[in-house]
């Protein structure tokens, strides 16, 4: 989603900006009000309707933000990224034709404009021949970007050359993008921490948890959170089918998709607050964590997916590496389902290096570093199967895909929920998705995807070496 141009006269332009600074740092009530106060003096202000609807739109409120920025586009027809914000909003809402037709009318009003470039890559398949292939690559020839548009650029046209098939010209493109990205990460640190997680959620820790919320009830093996089946968790490294298990699950009429939520993140950067001594970091946390906090965060997290689906039995929090949090969400839900999505791990990272991600998944922008992480993330996984006190549901993408009327049916008896034939039509469910795979859950499920990695088989090597026996698993 591009950031907004600037304010249209100077009485406003405070307000505006001091909105976009509190948007910036991810305070949207602020932002909302300062752009709300712009409008009661200057209902008629176009960039306060269109920062708006920004607003709505990371709020995952995608029809009230179509209303919002269809306001701006009257009061100042042909900015383009009204336009490029408005294809947002449609590709969310599953309106395809009408997303891809706003991409290309904010790059024929901007033909410069990169970001409209990449999210136009993510909005459709191409075929040979695709004119935006040529003028990406012209603008890249002639030089004179900033890093964040030769990005974008490269990440746009490696997506083109890989739907054509030109393996050769997409990785060029696409390692171009990543480096251009200008990321480091930390591995040594990540799996530090993954490795203390796995320490301190042992099996030790969970039997003496049991046993201190004895009574608390069958099933749940006497824990001591909040106690219900409404949250289902759907886990996995990025890339590996989550977004297709989500629209799945959510395509029965007793359940909704509530997207990648970010309570759980938030949870946990909170936890050291509740810890006896206070300030203990997670997950160090954890044994001094009284009984009565792990419950009083389950159940805000419970009234949350409350407020978002009052009507749903089950809602879906898809936000794929809470997998390491698993250990916390038995504790604090002892009553979630949860599903882990597993994929062949070269193709997942390959998709992962191929993806530009917008905010957070430092680790993919390195196939070394990529492979790595993703070694790590299998390992906890593996702890967590052995000992979680909570089932957890594996299911492989390629099986998914090769037989989904075999491999659906079981998947929604883990959730707790009566068969639907929904659920096997997962791209007709009409509901936002804002993910990068918003795209790919409107089609039918495809298999073209299983063991694309073979195609750039001689440029992953640090991969491989990375993945090590994960690779050939």
């Amino acid at each position: 989603m591009a950031e907004p141009g600037p304010a249209a006269t100077p009485s406003s332009g405070d307000r505006l900006r001091q909105g976009m600074a509190h948007q910036e740092a991810g305070r949207l009530r602020e932002a909302a009000e300062a752009y709300a106060a712009v409008l009661e003096d200057e209902p008629d202000n176009a960039d306060a309707w269109h920062l708006l609807a920004t607003i709505e739109i990371t709020r995952g409120n995608h029809d009230p933000a179509l209303v919002m920025i269809e306001k701006a586009m009257a009061l100042r027809p042909g900015r383009a990224v009204f336009h490029h914000n408005r294809a947002f909003i449609h590709g969310a809402l599953g309106h395809l034709e009408q997303s891809l037709a706003d991409y290309r009318e904010a790059i024929r009003l901007d033909p410069k404009y990169a970001e409209a470039y990449f999210n136009l890559s993510g909005a459709t398949k191409f075929a040979a021949g695709e004119p935006a292939l040529s003028a990406i690559e012209a603008q890249l020839a002639a030089g004179g970007l900033s890093q964040r548009d030769r990005c974008f650029l490269h990440f746009a046209a490696g997506k083109i050359c890989d739907d054509i098939g030109e393996c050769e010209r997409a990785f060029a493109h696409f390692s171009a993008g990543n480096e251009a990205k200008g990321v480091r990460y930390d591995l040594a640190a990540n799996r530090a921490l993954f490795e203390r997680i796995a320490a301190v959620f042992d099996e030790a820790l969970f039997r003496k948890r049991a046993g201190q919320g004895a009574g608390q009830g069958a099933g749940q093996g006497g824990a001591q959170g909040a106690a219900s089946e409404r949250p289902i968790f759907v886990v996995g490294m990025p890339r590996s089918g989550t977004t297709l298990v989500e629209q799945i699950i959510a395509s029965h009429p007793a359940a909704h998709g509530a997207g990648e939520l970010p309570d759980l993140p938030s949870i946990v950067g909170a936890l050291p607050g509740f810890a006896e001594p206070k300030g203990t970091p997670y997950p160090d946390c954890l044994p001094g964590l009284p009984a009565a906090a792990l419950r009083g965060l389950g159940e805000a997290y419970l009234r949350r997916l409350a407020d978002l689906a009052p009507e749903a039995a089950r809602v879906v929090d898809k936000a794929p590496l809470n997998g390491p949090h698993l250990g916390l969400i038995a504790l604090m839900l002892p009553g979630a389902r949860i599903v882990h999505c597993r994929r062949d791990a070269m193709d997942t990272c390959l998709s992962c290096y191929f993806q530009n991600f917008a905010k957070g998944q430092h680790y993919s922008f390195d196939l070394s570093i990529l492979g790595g992480f993703c070694r790590d993330y299998a390992a906890l996984m593996d702890h967590w199967h052995r000992v979680l006190p909570t089932p957890i549901y594996s299911l492989d993408y390629e099986r998914l895909v090769a037989d989904p009327e075999r491999e659906i049916p079981p998947l929604i008896a883990h959730c707790g929920l009566d068969w639907d034939e929904a659920c096997l039509a997962p791209h007709r469910t009409e509901r936002p998705v804002g993910t990068a795979s918003r795209w790919q859950v409107r089609q039918p499920v495809y298999r073209s995807s299983v063991r694309r990695s073979e195609r750039y088989a001689a440029h992953l090597a640090p991969l491989r070496a990375a993945l090590g026996p994960l690779a050939d698993r």
